[in-house]
């Protein structure tokens, strides 16, 4: 999984020309150590209750994906 660098500011949306990356949300970790998926990721993704997310690490970047996609 090659991701290139994604530049963004303070909270404004930006997409990079050559990724075409984009912010969909944030979210917050709360004091269990949990997060929320922001309902646009999960529309988007077809996320569901009850599936499997996987933390990958790269080149000092974490990302979430489907355990189906690992």
């Amino acid at each position: 999984m090659k991701i290139p660098f994604f530049p963004y500011n303070q909270g404004e949306i930006v997409i990079s020309k050559e990724s075409k990356r984009e912010i969909l949300g944030m979210s917050t970790i709360t004091y269990k150590f949990q997060v929320t998926i922001p309902k646009k990721v999960r529309e988007k993704h077809g996320l569901e209750e009850g599936e499997t997310l996987a933390f990958v690490e790269e080149s000092g970047r974490i990302y979430l994906v489907k355990s189906t996609d690992v």
